[in-house]
Formats: structure tokens, sequence, C-alpha cells
């Protein structure tokens, strides 16, 4: 599945947040979007997700795709998960999301059941998610989007509330996600831990200027990115490493 979008601007009280922008989404592919806060980061994520309606033309495949569409291919994760935790349980508050749908209770556990296998949160189930970590707090988020059985999903800078481990949790599960053919579209700062991109895009003042790989965004120097020292070595090298196993590992041998 891809989403298009030809042209597409929106406008907060009479200004332009995004200017004419051209870029695609697949499915089965993770992009990062990128750029200064205030840059229009934000905007493009919500207009993907279908929760504000920008002038231009996005497409679904070859269909016009208006909000309601988008909203039902694309789940939206924000900054903060306690903002999207209503349910007094783990599995409550998935089945919050479902219930909108008007699936039976078979197909809600279902549901249930896979989603928090796909995220890690197996067991978890009767678990109030006020105890949950800010790791686990944010995978259920993931978990609750993905029972609407979501082509998409459309994340606001993720793991910015969260500690070193707990980013490297989220982005593993992000990672896996991508293998089971959906398409991760996320704003983040943090890209230490994100080790499989098939897409950068850098937004400068509503308009995209760079979409491509990490390789091509690191030799455009952008000053508004701090780019990871691992991929400085991975450029180096020649090659792409995990970073666990090329000094993790190591550590451990001594």
């Amino acid at each position: 599945m891809k989403i298009v979008f030809n042209d597409v601007s929106f406008r907060y009280n009479g200004k332009y947040v995004l200017n004419r922008v051209n870029v695609e989404f697949e499915t089965g592919k993770i992009y990062v979007v990128v750029g200064r806060n205030g840059s229009g980061k934000t905007t493009l994520l919500k207009v993907l997700a279908g929760l504000l309606e920008p002038e231009g033309t996005i497409f679904l495949d070859d269909d016009c795709a208006d909000p309601l569409l988008l909203r039902e291919n694309v789940g939206y994760v924000f900054q903060n998960p306690s903002s999207q935790i209503i349910g007094a349980t783990v599995e409550e508050d998935i089945a919050f999301s479902l219930e909108i749908l008007g699936l039976d209770k078979e197909e809600m556990q279902k549901r249930i059941k896979e989603v928090l296998n796909l995220v890690g949160l197996s067991g978890l189930e009767k678990e109030d998610p006020l105890n949950l970590s800010g790791g686990q707090k944010q995978r259920l988020a993931i978990a609750s989007m993905l029972a609407r059985n979501t082509r998409f999903l459309a994340l606001d800078e993720p793991v910015s509330m969260l500690d070193p481990p707990s980013q490297k949790e989220i982005f593993r599960v992000l990672e896996n996600l991508k293998k089971k053919g959906k398409g991760i579209v996320l704003v983040t700062h943090e890209l230490e831990y994100l080790e499989d991109i098939d897409s950068i895009i850098h937004i400068s003042d509503g308009t995209i200027d760079f979409c491509g790989s990490w390789e091509d965004f690191m030799m455009k120097g952008f000053e508004d990115v701090e780019i990871p020292f691992k991929w400085k070595l991975w450029k180096k090298c020649g090659e792409k490493v995990r970073w666990e196993d090329r000094y993790e590992n190591s550590f451990d041998e001594r």
C-alpha cells in the first residue's frame, strides 16, 4: 500500500505550515522525519493520519483519500503515551478502540492477544496501565493503534521521554513491525538507536528539501540534525553493522 501527497499544504491562522509537499510513503518501510522545531513535522504526521484536512490531494494507492479513509489506515501515536491511555487495564485500553469499530467479543480478544504479542506485552493484560514503565506505556499506545488493523503508524517523538534502554525497546518494536509489513513514519531527534531506516525526510519551513537514504542525508550536512557517531562509522567502514554486534560483544569478550 502507498500513500502519496500531491502538492499538499496546510495553514494555521492563514500561515502555511506545510507548503506544496510532495512525498510518498509505502508499507514495509521506515521513514524518519527530521527538522527544526516548528518546521512542520508534527503537522505532516497529523495530515497523514487524517487528523487535519489539508489543501491539495492525497492518494491511497489509486484512490483519492479523505481524512476518514486516512484515519482508517494510519494510526497516530502521540509523544506522551499517557494522553492516549484511558482503560483501567491493558486489555481494556486496547478494547476501547475496538468497541468503536463494533467488533464482537471473540474478534476483540483475538486482536488484543495478537497485538500484545507483537509489542512484547503478553501477560500484562490485567495490569493497570499506570503501573507500566514509560517504554511499556508507549508500546501499549502502539498496540491500541495496531489492533485497528492500520497499515501505517505515524509516531510523534515516541522516545523523547524515555531513557536509552526504553528507546532501544521501542525502536526494536518498530523495526519488527516493518518486517510484518507495516509502514512506519516517525518524527524523532533520537537517531542513535534506530538501525533500520529506509528513508529520511528533512523539512524546513514547511517544505521538504530532502528525501532519501541516510547515507545521502549525511552528505547534505544539515546543521539542525545531529548525526550519530555510529552512522559516521558505518559510512567510513562501508558497511552497516548493528552497534551492539560491533561493540557490546567485544566488551563482553574482555
